[in-house]
């Protein structure tokens, strides 16, 4: 028998459910369920609080009990509204060996770390190179491969110490969340009609202030030729449907709330559309003028 905390997000004080399972079998309705904490029941497997803290929960049924299992819940912040994204703009090619070295570095990650990027990999000099991505290089004075950007801000160049590792990677998502917290929220609803991709994004702000916007797509599973470094390449840049660097959100955003913007693009006969994604990503205009990737979908 075990009990099972459902994997819901509720920053603002909120709901967490419970099922109780006995070999195989939900049995939640015939199970009392114990706040360990406070010594109070919980009322139809779920319970609420608004107060930061660490409770702990126990099943019982049919004389047994749970593990017991514990519930963390965090203090509401302002940025708690929105699940950060880091933006991974890869430099790379499919005949360089260390961007294969970094890759791995990249797989070492946890998924909740990795899931954390928005990763596009713009290859530079192979066959992989389209327009957009190359001169993106070149308007960044990007010289060697493998060089990674982070939320065009920060910069790493080659691999090893000092430069791509799995700590310099996983370093990143703490230094986003920490400087540059989400004020902003991305959903995206994409259709694909014949050979035109379509997609909608969706923007909550947060704060007032001036934003900008990219839309790009990209291609997973693209598989390997003759001597490239890596099996198969994923997130690779197919074409941008805006600068790279972002458009002006016109008129600033003056308040807390929701816009929405419409990209659609043709889709190349040789790109797979079942492997094909849309990446979005906006920019915030920081104290220091510069324009920062705050979130993305």
């Amino acid at each position: 028998m075990f009990c099972r905390r459902l994997p819901l997000r509720s920053w603002r004080g909120g709901s967490v459910t419970f099922t109780v399972a006995f070999e195989g079998k939900d049995v939640t309705a015939e199970a009392v369920i114990t706040n360990v904490t406070s010594g109070s029941e919980v009322q139809n497997a779920t319970w609420t609080t608004n107060v930061a803290g660490t409770y702990e929960f126990q099943a019982a049924y049919d004389g047994m009990l749970s593990n017991v299992v514990p519930v963390k819940v965090r203090p509401a912040t302002e940025s708690d509204a929105f699940y950060r994204h880091v933006l991974l703009m890869k430099f790379t090619a499919a005949w360089c060996g260390p961007c294969a070295q970094a890759q791995r570095y990249f797989e070492q990650l946890k998924p909740e770390e990795s899931e954390r990027f928005l990763v596009v990999a713009t290859h530079q000099g192979d066959r992989l190179t389209v327009a957009e991505g190359s001169a993106l290089g070149e308007k960044l004075g990007y010289q060697y491969v493998p060089t990674w950007n982070y939320d065009f801000i920060t910069v790493f160049e080659s691999v090893g110490p000092g430069g791509i590792t799995a700590t310099s990677i996983r370093n990143q998502i703490k230094s986003a969340m920490e400087k540059y917290p989400a004020v902003c929220g991305v959903k995206a609803e994409s259709e694909l009609d014949g050979q035109t991709a379509k997609i909608r994004a969706t923007v909550r702000f947060q704060q007032a202030g001036n934003y900008k916007i990219a839309c790009v797509l990209t291609e997973n599973d693209i598989q390997k030729t003759n001597n490239e470094t890596l099996p198969v390449f994923n997130h690779v840049l197919r074409t941008a449907l805006t600068d790279m660097q972002g458009v002006a959100i016109e008129p600033a955003v003056a308040e807390a709330g929701e816009r929405s913007f419409d990209f659609e693009v043709t889709l190349n006969n040789g790109w797979d559309s079942r492997n094909c994604e849309f990446v979005i990503y906006v920019f915030k205009e920081e104290e220091d003028a510069a324009f920062i990737v705050n979130n993305g979908a």
